[in-house]
């Protein structure tokens, strides 16, 4: 089965699983936590939540090595860019350009930088 034109996109960037974007995310519950685990996965206990900390263990190269068992919070994310790309707001060319841009702005190690391009280009939010 080919991939759609947005899934290849996904597969070209993996930002989300990095760092980048996130330095945890929010897992349902504690069976998807030990789940988790299993697999391998580096997860935190903070305030009562269970978090999977980034860089994500199971990325490989820019896909994810556990993609039929990744949790709810990665099946449901969607970044701005996927949406733009998705509602024709953007060409794929665009939004490889936009992917590629953050992935220079995190090697130059500027923090602040890629923060606020991160919430202006890759989340819904500014």
């Amino acid at each position: 089965m080919s991939e759609t034109p947005a899934q290849s996109l996904c597969t070209q960037c993996g930002l989300c699983c990095t760092g980048a974007i996130f330095a945890d995310v929010e897992l349902r519950d504690e069976k998807e936590a030990t789940a988790m685990e299993c697999l391998g996965l580096e997860i935190e206990e903070e305030d009562g939540r269970s978090l999977l900390i980034q860089p994500c263990r199971a990325l490989r190269g820019k896909r994810c090595g556990v993609y039929a068992h990744r949790p709810d919070c990665c099946r449901r994310f969607e970044c701005k860019v996927l949406k733009d790309f998705e509602s024709g707001k953007i060409s794929v060319t665009k939004a490889l350009g936009t992917i590629n841009r953050l992935r220079g702005l995190v090697k130059s190690h500027d923090h602040h930088a890629v923060r606020e391009f991160v919430n202006r280009q890759f989340l819904d939010f500014q």
